[in-house]
């Protein structure tokens, strides 16, 4: 009986699983899949071969990315815009690849279009999502993502045309639209 069992154990195996590391995004660059990329609805973001979130992001995680950078936000936030179409998220795309402009954080070439996709993240925020909110860091207090989307357009000399900001009676800043 002893060396039945003991030929049935050594036949046996433990497998200890598998492992998956997180990709290092230390180097991570700002390399545009197309003009169209983070701009709803374009859904190019989930094709880059440069995106290490085509395959999905969490919706907890992307803030985590978010906050390491503009090129990281870019490519987070344009790939929960693809999962889930919001303000939030267009916004928050716009602002990353802004910041991407800002900082220099492309090639020469394709500073431009990280200039012109933040331009139209921001006007798509006001033409698709102008009621739509975010919320602050404990996620208890809401505000509209239209006025600072509409700031940027201001900064970056975007089109601004057909939308005005006003500050209501209660002081909060709110983007309508206009003839």
């Amino acid at each position: 009986m002893r060396s039945i069992l003991l030929v049935t154990l050594a036949g046996c195996t433990v497998d200890s699983g598998a492992y998956h590391y997180g990709a290092d995004l230390r180097d991570l660059t700002f390399v545009p899949y197309s003009p169209d990329e983070g701009v709803h609805p374009d859904t190019s973001v989930l094709s880059n071969p440069n995106n290490p979130f085509r395959q999905g992001i969490g919706a907890e995680t992307r803030w985590d990315v978010l906050a390491s950078g503009p090129v990281h936000g870019f490519y987070a936030m344009a790939t929960a815009l693809v999962e889930i179409p919001t303000g939030e998220n267009q916004y928050y795309t716009a602002r990353s690849a802004h910041g991407v402009y800002d900082e220099e954080l492309a090639a020469p070439e394709d500073l431009w279009l990280a200039r012109e996709l933040a331009v139209r993240g921001y006007r798509e925020v006001l033409e698709s999502f102008l009621d739509d909110v975010t919320f602050d860091e404990t996620g208890t207090y809401s505000f509209p993502v239209a006025p600072l989307a509409y700031g940027g357009l201001m900064e970056l000399g975007g089109d601004t045309s057909g939308f005005a900001l006003i500050t209501t009676d209660d002081g909060q800043q709110v983007v309508v639209q206009v003839p």
